[in-house]
């Protein structure tokens, strides 16, 4: 039997993948009147530079040997993820704020972009596997699991989520909910660097972007790859995001001071 309690976390969890996301922006959209397209651009990012394309290509790649090789080597694997996944994000959202963006390049619209982009990686990657694993669960404790699911998957699988889902401390199925609230601060604050490349043109800063973006992830894949307690990582991320809400207070007062710099310029010409 799956504890109740767990499933009880896991739906916390849940919810903060989806409701944080939508409340941030009907937030900011009614206090600052955020652009709600930069919030839609955010997430069409993700799903492009992410979904559609570098995780097919990483399945694709998972099959050559060279890959297989590198992957032996945690480190080197955990860098190469780590930095793919900094390249096609910031680069996707350099791309789509500079195409796309030109009349919204405003602080606020940095936020607006980054919670479209963090929101929709949120229910994605998380809220979609805890809505699975709360079905699931469900079907454990009904005796239902046994004659649907796991009737149609090899017996070591249907034991592996049995099992994962029996066993895992009640209390790390809050963590799927507490690592998403800091990851939206992170992918926030990268937004607000990219944006500041753009506007500002300084593409210096894409890629300090870039290198960040996989200074956060490549210690979380070995990290993970350790086996260490989930917590663990937890407090790694936190202490990521914040720098990155230190960096978002200190970004809104560098973006006004450059965009008083970027008037007083246009008035003299």
């Amino acid at each position: 039997m799956v504890n109740t309690l767990s499933i009880v976390f896991m739906a916390v969890s849940l919810l903060i993948c989806f409701l944080l996301p939508i409340s941030l922006a009907i937030y900011f959209y009614r206090k600052h009147k955020i652009s709600l397209i930069a919030v839609l651009l955010g997430a069409v990012v993700f799903l492009v530079s992410q979904v559609a394309i570098r995780i097919p290509l990483l399945a694709i790649l998972g099959k050559q040997q060279w890959y297989i090789e590198m992957a032996a080597n945690i480190y080197v694997l955990a860098l190469f993820l780590a930095l793919t996944a900094g390249i096609f994000e910031e680069v996707g959202r350099y791309i789509v704020m500079k195409l796309l963006m030109k009349k919204n390049l405003s602080f606020k619209n940095g936020i607006a972009f980054g919670i479209g982009h963090g929101g929709i990686e949120a229910i994605i990657i998380v809220g979609l596997t805890l809505l699975n694993y709360i079905v699931i669960s469900l079907m454990i404790n009904s005796g239902l699991f046994e004659s649907t699911i796991a009737a149609t998957l090899p017996p070591d699988i249907a034991a592996q989520i049995r099992t994962t889902l029996i066993d895992t401390p009640t209390i790390n199925f809050l963590g799927g909910g507490f690592e998403r609230t800091m990851t939206m601060i992170i992918q926030i604050a990268f937004s607000i660097m990219v944006l500041y490349s753009v506007k500002f043109k300084k593409p210096i800063y894409l890629l300090f972007a870039i290198l960040l973006h996989a200074v956060v992830d490549a210690p979380t894949v070995v990290l993970m790859d350790m086996g260490l307690n989930v917590w663990i990582i937890e407090i790694f991320v936190a202490a990521c995001a914040a720098v990155g809400l230190i960096y978002i207070m200190k970004a809104k007062r560098i973006f006004a001071k450059e965009e008083e710099v970027q008037d007083q310029i246009q008035l003299t010409e």
